[in-house]
């Protein structure tokens, strides 16, 4: 990893107060605006932002997930994908309030490892997707979410070995992105990198900056860290030289509240439900003796005296506070890109709470975000496509207007 002397040369000449103001600070233009704020607000802030340009940054206030429209997709062929997201559901997103869209693709459906090209059928498909995107008002997150593509390879020896093909796709996909709108499309290297040491995360991110950088010279980039993209992984990580770079964050904290019910990931989680938030130690644990032993033993675990599962509004506020402060320290503007609870099987009173509390923590920093997801296990819409509502009660605890 090359030092973060670019992005802290930026912002030197500004002390604490003013960086706050103008590079992560610079979101609340567009909160302004959604409360009723003037665009002239908005243009001075924009005018001081060194690094990520303001207006930028605004862009990543409010978003969602759309993960089931390529990746893993709920319509199966080409011409039912292309309807799943219709018109309609873009134009409600944004009457609703969201700004942008986080757009998740499987990395081997883009890339053919084997001749080194970006497949064509389904480039053209993601593009026109974007472009739709774009026409009906939203920035658009490009996301490399790697999820059984078999050519990453975290835990090799080498760059080239793990993420070497990586890099030569962003090297092709950035050029192609050179044609998109830098203002209202942003490139992310990859999902949630795991299973890789931070040295070694260290070393490929930076690569794959770089190769996004040649490619894609004007586009801001995404980066994260390692530890599947959470806040911990970010506060292990030194910023890469490259001023036009958001350092992006997940949090489902405490997962055994967001995760409960969920038949992947960790085995426990599978016998668990009706696990409220915000809860005191000795409720989880009369809730956890109702389970098999596995999901008691995880949510008793979770429960126990100083956890650091946030289990109130004032812990979780905490963890949110650990990546703003990793922001001002090191100048650099972050963005938390996916958050959510398992809809079928969190209490929905605990469910509007916890994204309650914490869209008011990264909307009170002024930290954009993505919420987990427009459709699936924890969606905000319910319907067939071009027959979707948004849950009101969920806009509402996220500050949007329903639609």
């Amino acid at each position: 990893m090359r030092s973060h002397r670019s992005c802290h040369a930026a912002a030197s000449t500004l002390d604490r107060r003013t960086f706050i103001a103008t590079s992560i600070g610079s979101l609340v233009g567009v909160h302004a605006l959604a409360r009723g704020g003037t665009s002239a607000n908005r243009m001075n802030t924009q005018a001081r932002q060194p690094g990520v340009p303001a207006s930028r940054l605004a862009t990543l206030a409010r978003g969602i997930n759309l993960s089931h429209w390529v990746w893993y997709p709920h319509a199966q062929g080409e011409a039912a994908r292309r309807a799943f997201i219709t018109d309609a559901d873009l134009a409600q997103l944004v009457a609703s309030g969201f700004t942008h869209a986080r757009f998740p693709f499987e990395p081997d459906w883009l890339w053919n490892a084997t001749e080194h090209r970006l497949n064509d059928a389904s480039l053209r498909e993601y593009l026109d997707a974007i472009r739709r995107c774009h026409g009906a008002g939203l920035s658009i997150i490009i996301d490399a979410h790697w999820s059984r593509t078999p050519w990453i390879k975290p835990g090799e020896p080498t760059h080239e070995a793990r993420m070497g093909e990586l890099e030569r796709m962003w090297s092709a996909l950035g050029a192609v992105c050179r044609d998109l709108d830098p203002e209202r499309t942003y490139l992310e290297i990859v999902n949630e990198p795991h299973d890789i040491s931070a040295a070694a995360w260290a070393e490929s991110q930076a690569n794959i900056a770089r190769a996004i950088r040649d490619a894609a010279p004007d586009h801001t980039i995404m980066a994260t860290g390692a530890s599947w993209g959470s806040i911990d992984g970010l506060l292990a990580l030194e910023p890469l030289d490259d001023p036009n770079i958001v350092y992006s964050f997940h949090f489902y904290e405490p997962h055994n509240f967001t995760h409960q019910g969920a038949t992947w990931g960790f085995p426990p989680w599978k016998e668990m439900k009706g696990v409220p938030w915000p809860a005191e130690r000795a409720e989880l644990e009369r809730i956890a003796d109702t389970f098999p032993q596995a999901s008691r033993d995880a949510l008793r675990w979770s429960a126990r005296d100083a956890t650091s599962d946030p289990w109130t509004p004032e812990a979780l506020d905490a963890h949110i506070e650990r990546a703003h402060q990793w922001s001002l320290t090191h100048k650099c503007p972050i963005y938390c890109g996916e958050f959510g609870a398992h809809k079928p099987t969190a209490p929905r009173d605990a469910r509007l709470a916890w994204t309650r509390a914490l869209a008011e923590s990264l909307n009170t920093r002024s930290i954009g975000w993505a919420m987990w997801d427009y459709v699936g296990g924890f969606a905000i819409a319910e319907g067939a496509p071009g027959a979707r509502t948004l849950d009101a009660e969920m806009c509402h605890a996220l500050e949007l207007r329903p639609h």
